[in-house]
């Protein structure tokens, strides 16, 4: 290594940096001193936490603080990976059902002693003293991800609320240390309504949140189930100094996206479905005054959401004073269908309709956006879509039957503004970014030929119409996409949840394949339920074909036919 040039020898490890992984770039340190002395600020830069090494039952030793010593100066980053952790009532609940499985005992031990919390594994006060030795040896860590419990059963979630209020209780003791930084950068993955909630009634939870949020300049938050409560927007508000914000939904949808949902109502009730948007954030105080929230935000990233359409005005009313970037991807808005509301499906529109301004009852959002949002500079979108409900007095208005096979069915095919009224068609959400950004709009194709122009909600912003920039003569992908433009150019909001440190990728596959393991265990364990259930009442699977054809032809559930 003596005869190589630094130049060379600086090209080739940061080659193999860049390739990684980062396990592979580590072994690489033990090569020689040089190798050592050039990868350690990389390679180190960020501690991963993960289940393995806090549980005793995996067999790896905890981190060593005489280790941490040596990289400390090192270190940016701490990764939190608790992913498989089980909740003590999920494992109860997985007991109870597997109570009369034999094959399933094993199963439910393993969740007892190696994947929860108990002294066979680690115990709340060890997860607190690990934290501790960690961020007490690396006292310039400024950026964290932690990655709450998985839950499969959702009802309680007092794991993921310890490892939280443990978490941030610590971060907090640490601000009174002059030599700490306060942290920059935070990820939550998994975040759950049920665990906001636990926090919440807890003062002193709430006052570690407030202290450690103080200095937060980028969030990212994968939710699960954002339902029925605001305390989500509670919980950013203290983040006075906030300048990027990313939401991202994480539930069990796992089809590719489309570009409308329909659900009939008596399939889901209406209160359910309206509780599946994310709330909208708080305008005003409980005095009636105004509230500002988050006053420096610039970034702002919606993803995998569904949004009822008063979210994203109010989102654009509380910070359009000063956001400059809008990143929207695989977003749904929500419309209500019935005799009286949004009977026509144009009330709740992503773009709306041309050369039309829009009533008093109807919400159209590129206008709006713009018009409330004077300092956005950037905006991309990608895969808009409609998550639509259909209310059951249009079935019985239009004379349909329950599964809607008679009687004229206005809601079959619903137009919204899907249709691209230049011809030329464009997507939803490429002609809501060029509406959002003002960019003149092609004229409609002969023999019409008339000007296409998009009206604001309110006359006095008709100014609006003439600050058009001038159509490019091609667009790219990257000027419209949300998903090209951040590999391609910029990503200040999710780059966060994608690599911590900037390096290397936050990921853990180890994890992901023991998640897998319990899921398809417990998968076994119910199909092993029914089954016995049939063989206890002598139907076999083919009687359960005839039981639905005696019935009518009408899909049976097993438990209806049990």
């Amino acid at each position: 290594m003596d005869v190589l040039p630094t130049e060379l020898l600086d090209a080739i490890l940061q080659q193999c940096i860049d390739q990684g992984p980062r396990n592979d770039v580590l072994e690489l340190r033990l090569v020689c001193s040089a190798f050592d002395c050039y990868l350690k600020p990389y390679v180190c830069r960020t501690v991963a936490l993960e289940f393995s090494r806090l549980s005793a039952a995996s067999g790896r030793r905890r981190p060593d603080p005489d280790a941490l010593q040596t990289i400390g100066k090192h270190c940016k980053a701490l990764y939190i990976d608790l992913t498989i952790l089980r909740d003590e009532f999920e494992v109860e609940f997985l007991s109870t059902i597997f109570d009369e499985v034999p094959s399933m005992t094993h199963f439910i031990r393993t969740l007892q002693n190696r994947y929860s919390m108990c002294e066979t594994s680690f115990t709340e006060i060890e997860y607190r003293r690990v934290v501790e030795e960690v961020l007490f040896n690396c006292r310039y860590i400024e950026r964290l991800r932690v990655d709450l419990p998985f839950q499969f059963v959702d009802q309680r979630c007092n794991a993921a609320t310890m490892i939280l209020a443990n978490t941030f209780s610590v971060l907090a003791d640490r601000l009174s240390e002059e030599d700490s930084v306060p942290l920059r950068t935070l990820v939550l993955e998994n975040l759950a309504d049920p665990t906001i909630d636990n926090l919440w009634i807890n003062p002193c939870d709430v006052f570690n949140i407030m202290r450690v949020l103080l200095h937060l300049e980028n969030l990212v938050m994968t939710i699960r189930r954002p339902r029925h409560t605001s305390l989500l927007w509670h919980l950013t508000r203290h983040a006075e100094h906030l300048r990027t914000l990313c939401l991202i939904g994480n539930d069990d949808d796992r089809r590719p996206p489309r570009g409308l949902k329909q659900t009939k109502a008596w399939h889901v009730p209406l209160l359910e479905w309206h509780a599946r948007s994310l709330p909208e954030p708080p305008l005003t105080g409980r005095d009636g005054q105004a509230l500002l929230i988050l006053p420096h935000l610039t970034c702002l990233e919606l993803k995998r959401l569904e949004l009822a359409p008063d979210v994203l005005p109010a989102i654009a009313q509380a910070f359009g004073s000063t956001l400059r970037e809008l990143y929207l991807n695989e977003v749904y808005l929500k419309a209500e269908q019935g005799r009286h509301i949004n009977p026509d499906s144009t009330q709740f529109l992503w773009i709306g309709l041309p050369n039309q301004r829009p009533g008093p009852d109807d919400l159209w959002m590129a206008m709006l956006i713009r018009s409330r949002c004077p300092s956005l500079r950037i905006c991309r979108a990608a895969f808009l879509g409609y998550d639509q409900l259909i209310r059951d007095d249009v079935l019985h208005h239009n004379g349909a039957d329950i599964h809607g096979t008679t009687g004229t069915l206005s809601f079959a095919s619903p137009e919204f503004d899907f249709l691209d009224p230049s011809g030329l068609g464009r997507s939803v959400a490429q002609r809501f970014v060029e509406v959002v950004l003002g960019i003149a709009q092609p004229r409609a194709p002969p023999p019409d030929g008339r000007p296409i122009t998009y009206l604001p909600p309110s006359p006095k912003d008709d100014h609006l119409l003439d600050e058009l920039r001038p159509r490019p003569p091609a667009f790219r992908a990257a000027d419209y996409d949300v998903n090209a433009y951040q590999t391609a150019v910029h990503n200040p909001t999710s780059r966060w949840q994608r690599s911590l440190d900037g390096v290397f990728p936050s990921c853990n596959a180890g994890t992901l394949a023991e998640l897998h393991y319990i899921a398809e265990t417990a998968s076994q364990g119910m199909s092993e339920i029914q089954r016995g259930r049939r063989q206890e009442l002598g139907i076999r699977e083919r009687d359960l074909v005839d039981a639905v054809t005696v019935v009518g032809g009408a899909p049976v559930a097993d438990d209806d036919v049990l």
